[in-house]
């Protein structure tokens, strides 16, 4: 029998069955990232998004398509997770559009056009789409399903066409993107895609293919993707103490110099005439009165951390209320919020401290657009500054812009030490577009490295690279290849510093990490960068033995 049009049940039921297909092949697209690094991987990321889509899915049991495809759009909008994720939730947003109301049935024309007005939509979404991706591979597939559409009626021949003709434009991603060639992949994105047409037509084919297994493990629910530690640690420094100085003449070092015995985790920035200071001491007094000698104080802050860290991680807590608690007592001191992306227990301290509430998330583990719209939600703020901190994350911020009420900002940190930089700058008594200037102008300042290593063997920039291999990254890209972890990273500082004379130099080591072998490291630095200054803090992240930042 031949099918020329498709209905809202069929609907869903391709869509379900090409999440599945998806599913169980997302480590073959995981192995065709071309950074070997670990990472929120596309296969991973498209497939999560795409199983918060059937979630929606199954509330829908009218046999309204605009339903459906609205339902879809949805749900994968809510689900997106990297720039993968949200370009293929853009696809189903402008597929939905495309789709007119009170539609019973499409044809194999209507379909064809509903995907074109999807890719249309993915376009709109990526401010500079690049060639070669997953946006390529989806408009040539998009222009062959409409042609296939004026010769035949059959949905099964246009759609197995159009799936050939999508395998043979991926086939020449390399020669789009010199990294795919290099790494000799085609773009992992676009292989997603793929798999999720092989979906759709199977259905198309067998419309009574039984489909049950594929709503087996399919969805998790969104509120795990934030996560929170529940193990009670002792606290050495009792108060978190933040304030300002405002003055005519602050020596920062000297201030640096008098504060350094009184706790950690110290933080001093700013110039002569405004300064910012954040230590964790037992001592807050103490603190006041060596910086009351430089100038007026003001946005006093001092927070007891063993009671919040009870409070907020005790043997009690078996929900998120004190979490949810934790949000509303912050929002009450400041008229504009900021959230960070954060993984980590030291990390999320450090952003905590310096008055950003946490999105947990990062590598390996990007949080979605509804995780993000959570916390938004949950603060008191009407206005926010998001930082996502990560490259692969900030598209998918970007989308709560477009659904919240409130006044987001995105600023497009891709880094750790770009968030904690741009968190220094931040004034809670300035205006929002003023704290956005400060905050854009202070990332500028600092260099970010991180340390990790080699997920799978390949090449990259002319340099072979094993599985278990040592890399170093500055500002994104690879630039050293070894195999021994302090090797590394001493190299990595050394590039980081080239042509400056002085500044700061700060480590965050991660839970592989011993603080001997940071303490050995760090006598090293000290002994070759005398004019630095030269700080280390227990980041806790995973999967990144260090990150660096200099300034």
């Amino acid at each position: 029998m031949v099918m020329e049009r498709i209905d809202a049940n069929l609907l869903k039921k391709a869509i379900t069955y090409a999440a599945f297909v998806l599913r169980q092949n997302k480590k073959v697209v995981d192995s065709l990232n071309v950074f070997p690094v670990p990472d929120g991987d596309t296969g991973t990321n498209m497939s999560l998004t795409m199983d918060q889509a059937v979630k929606e899915l199954e509330q829908v049991s009218s046999a309204d398509l605009k339903k459906v495809a609205d339902k879809a759009a949805w749900g994968s909008l809510m689900g997106a997770r990297g720039n993968s994720g949200v370009i293929l939730s853009q696809l189903f947003r402008g597929f939905a559009q495309g789709i007119p109301a009170n539609k019973s049935s499409l044809s194999s024309m209507e379909l064809a056009l509903a995907y074109k007005s999807g890719v249309d939509a993915a376009y709109r979404a990526v401010m500079r789409p690049v060639e070669g991706t997953i946006l390529t591979v989806a408009r040539e597939t998009a222009d062959k399903m409409i042609s296939e559409a004026k010769r035949t009626n059959d949905l099964s021949i246009i759609l197995e066409n159009t799936l050939k003709y999508g395998e043979k434009v991926l086939a020449k991603t390399p020669e789009m993107l010199k990294a795919l060639k290099e790494a000799n992949v085609v773009d992992a994105g676009g292989k997603g895609l793929l798999f999720l047409m092989m979906g759709f037509l199977e259905v198309i084919k067998n419309p009574e293919l039984d489909i049950s297994t594929a709503y087996q493990s399919s969805v998790v629910d969104s509120a795990g993707d934030i996560s929170y530690s529940k193990t009670y640690q002792e606290i050495k420094y009792m108060y978190c103490t933040e304030l300002f100085i405002t003055g005519n003449a602050i020596d920062m070092e000297a201030l640096k110099k008098e504060l350094s015995s009184l706790g950690d985790s110290m933080i001093v920035t700013g110039t002569a005439e405004l300064a910012k200071i954040h230590i964790h001491t037992n001592r807050p007094d103490l603190v006041l009165g060596s910086s009351l000698k430089w100038g007026e104080l003001s946005n006093i802050k001092i927070d007891n951390m063993k009671i919040q860290h009870k409070e907020m991680i005790g043997n009690s807590v078996e929900s998120n209320e004190n979490y949810d608690k934790l949000y509303d007592n912050k929002s009450d001191n400041k008229k504009i919020g900021v959230i960070s992306v954060s993984s980590g227990q030291g990390l999320n301290e450090i952003f905590s401290s310096l008055g950003a509430d946490i999105i947990e998330g990062g590598q390996s583990m990007n949080p979605s657009t509804e995780s993000i719209l959570s916390v938004v939600e949950k603060t008191g703020y009407n206005d926010i500054i998001i930082l996502p901190n990560n490259k692969n994350i900030i598209l998918t911020a970007e989308q709560v812009k477009s659904i919240s009420k409130k006044n987001i900002h995105v600023l497009p940190t891709k880094s750790i030490p770009q968030g904690i930089s741009a968190l220094l700058a931040f004034n809670p008594d300035v205006s929002i577009e003023e704290n956005i200037l400060n905050m854009s102008e202070n990332i500028k300042t600092v260099v970010s490295g991180e340390v990790t290593y080699a997920v799978r063997d390949t090449q990259y920039n002319g340099t072979q690279i094993k599985t278990g291999d040592i890399l170093g990254i500055i500002d994104g890209k690879l630039q050293i290849v070894g195999t021994d972890i302090e090797e590394v990273i001493i190299k990595l500082v050394e590039l980081m510093t080239e042509g400056k004379e002085e500044g700061m130099i700060t480590i965050y080591y991660g839970s592989d990490i011993e603080e001997s072998a940071v303490e050995k490291t760090v006598d090293i630095l000290t002994q070759r960068y005398d004019e630095f200054d030269i700080e280390y803090y227990s980041g806790g992240q995973s999967l990144y033995y260090y990150i660096v930042s200099v300034e």
